[in-house]
């Protein structure tokens, strides 16, 4: 099989995998309903947060959705003992491949959702839309890199509670930071004539580390899955 076979074999599998027990999509969808709940009986009768605080909550709302369902990816593998016959039938850079793109769908449909939920919830109104977008994107992009490398390191751990984004964390934290950033531009933060000029840095930040992310959980991701 060619390589890109393998690839669309892996992201199949890990779709049919998930249709049938949903693990992932309900932590992932329950974690963010729990957030988004208490933010929004926090809020209740009180004044609601600055944009700034609210650029912030966004991506922690995000980060922590990711650590809790993209964590399972690999883990599934070696509790249900198919990591071998993974192993055996497809490239280590096509396994990597096609979990990260289904992590990378999980995350962007979980983020449609949440995110303009969270935006209306708290009364901000973002006045550059592309931007918005393009940055929670490419965010969203760079977690599910990471996050897919990490999380075929945690899965051979003895204790992997919390370890996703422990490890995590400090790689993504030019991440988080454009991002932030990025989302403050699109909301109007240093930005009321709405152009994408204040947030260019970010997105060629964010774009940058998914160029860089990518390439290297490839170039990473042999030695990880078979030592």
């Amino acid at each position: 099989m060619s390589w890109v076979t393998e690839a669309a074999a892996v992201f199949v599998k890990e779709w049919v995998s998930e249709w049938r027990t949903r693990v992932s999509l309900s932590s992932v969808g329950l974690f963010a309903a729990c957030s988004l709940t208490l933010i929004a009986l926090a809020l209740r009768g009180g004044a609601a947060p600055g944009r700034e605080a609210a650029a912030a909550l966004l991506w922690i709302v995000i980060f922590f959705t990711a650590a809790t369902g993209l964590g399972r990816s690999f883990v599934h593998e070696e509790e249900r003992g198919t990591a071998l016959a993974l192993r055996l039938s497809a490239r280590a850079t096509a396994v990597w491949a096609g979990k990260y793109v289904a992590n990378a769908t999980v995350l962007t449909l979980l983020t449609a959702i949440a995110s303009p939920m969270l935006v209306a919830m708290l009364g901000i109104r973002v006045v550059n839309v592309p931007l918005f977008f393009f940055v929670l994107l490419l965010g969203v992009l760079a977690l599910a890199a990471v996050m897919t490398l990490t999380a075929a390191l945690v899965a051979q751990a003895t204790a992997r509670s919390g370890l996703l984004a422990a490890l995590s964390f400090p790689v993504l934290a030019p991440v988080l930071l454009a991002g932030v950033h990025g989302v403050e531009a699109a909301m109007g933060v240093g930005n009321l004539s709405g152009s994408i000029e204040p947030g260019l840095g970010d997105l060629q930040v964010l774009g940058s580390y998914v160029v860089v992310a990518v390439t290297a959980s490839l170039m990473l991701f042999d030695f990880v899955w078979n030592d």
